[in-house]
Formats: structure tokens, C-alpha cells, sequence
């Protein structure tokens, strides 16, 4: 695993949101971090990126704990599920600023604009944007600087189909730089579309991990179980 959770625990106000979370995601996949809203999706990207610390466990990029991880050797992006940005900076000026502090990327503003259908938006304020577009906005964020691991945390919210198949042919995109990726998602569907490996959360544990393939058959299910199913018969 190049991103591994070591029984990682954290609670809010002494209330317990994540006990004892083992699971990880590897290079050249895209993993989906499945469950119901409250189940602790974001909690657990929240403890990844940095925004909290685990009170129990470790976080492991490659083998190093994220704690010693700074700046540019963080390898991480993210696409949050609520969108950060500044007021008063047009979608060309949020473009141009993120891109000055990551100088090492290689990623093209202009090609990232017209991956993602930007080009009418350019000089528009956040407040002036559809939620789709503001979301195409922090996917575009998001890959401007150097990263070897990509989250985004309910990324299909306010996309509208054609958005999502964009967005969907990105992540292929990364899975063939052999990145690693990790897409949290209630949409058990999408989720099965898109994604190679699933961790099932709920109630702040993990239920299970792997292939849908390997799901089926450690839990004596159907090989022709969905997804929906496979979640449902453990959840039950």
C-alpha cells in the first residue's frame, strides 16, 4: 500500500467518529471510500490531509508518517465536498494563484481550461458560478500542483453528466501516471463505475475491503451481487 491507515482513531467533542481504521490504497488504482453520509468519509480524509491529527494510530505515505511530510513533500491534493475559495478572485486569478505556488508542476492552465470546459467562466467571481462549474473550478485547483495521491471527497455533487464523464476520463488520466486515487462516495452506483478497490465504512469502522470481486466471494454473496448488495448485506 503506498497510503496506508494504521488503526487510526478521532473524535469530535469526545465523541468517537473513527475507531480503529486499517485500510490503504495503492498506485495505479482508483479506491472508493463508500458509505452512508455519517459514516466518517470525510473525517478520515480530513485526518489524511492534514486539516486534523489522529488521537490513535498512524498515517503512512511510502512507508513515512504524514506528521514529517511538509509542503512540497505532502504529496497530496484534494477536492474538498464544500468549496474553498477566494471572493474576490476570478476563476483565471484562483488558476494563476495556485499555479504560482506550485511552480515544479507541470500541468498547463490552458489545458486544464479547456479540459473542463472553463473557457466562459474566466473572469467570473465564485459567487457568479453554477455549482457544477464551481466544482469543475476546485477539480482544476486541485490538479495544478505536484501530487502523487489524489482524494476528492464527494466529487459528483452538482455535476451534471457530461461533467461527470470529464471528470471521469481525469481520474483514468491519473491512474495511468500510476497515482493513487481515493474517491468518497454515498453513490454506490458511480462508485462502481469507476472505481478498482472499495472500503465499506460505517458507523466509523471499516466493514470490508478489496475488489468487488473478492467481496463476493469472502462473503459468500452472488458473483453477480452490485455493489448496492454487497453494501447492504454487510451493512445488515
Amino acid at each position: 500500500m503506498y497510503l496506508e491507515l494504521e488503526n487510526v482513531s478521532f473524535s469530535y467533542d469526545e465523541v468517537p467518529v473513527l475507531t480503529d481504521i486499517s485500510c490503504g490504497i495503492s498506485r495505479g488504482e482508483i479506491t472508493g471510500l463508500v458509505g452512508a453520509n455519517g459514516a466518517g468519509k470525510t473525517t478520515i480524509i480530513y485526518n489524511i490531509v492534514k486539516k486534523v491529527q489522529p488521537q490513535k494510530g498512524e498515517i503512512k505515505i511510502a512507508g513515512e508518517n504524514i506528521r514529517f511530510l511538509c509542503g512540497n513533500k505532502f504529496p497530496v491534493t484534494y477536492v474538498p465536498d464544500t468549496p474553498l475559495y477566494y471572493e474576490e478572485l476570478t476563476v483565471i486569478e484562483h488558476l494563476h494563484f495556485v499555479k504560482a505556488l506550485y511552480p515544479q508542476s507541470d500541468v498547463s492552465i490552458e489545458a486544464l481550461v479547456e479540459k473542463l470546459d472553463l473557457q466562459k467562466h474566466l473572469y467570473k467571481v465564485p459567487a457568479m458560478l453554477s455549482k457544477g462549474t464551481l466544482q469543475k473550478l476546485m477539480i482544476a485547483i486541485s490538479l495544478l500542483r505536484q501530487y502523487e495521491i489524489f482524494i476528492a471527497d464527494e466529487p459528483f455533487n452538482g455535476l451534471d453528466p457530461r461533467q461527470i464523464s470529464i471528470f471521469k476520463s481525469i481520474l483514468s488520466e491519473i491512474r495511468q501516471q500510476n497515482k493513487a486515487i481515493l474517491i468518497s462516495t454515498h453513490l454506490l452506483d458511480m462508485a462502481e463505475n469507476i472505481c478498482d478497490k472499495y472500503i465499506f465504512l460505517h458507523g466509523g469502522k471499516v466493514l470490508a475491503t478489496g475488489t468487488k470481486q473478492e467481496l463476493t466471494e469472502k462473503h459468500g454473496l452472488p458473483g453477480n451481487s452490485s455493489l448496492e448488495d454487497i453494501y447492504l448485506s454487510l451493512v445488515d
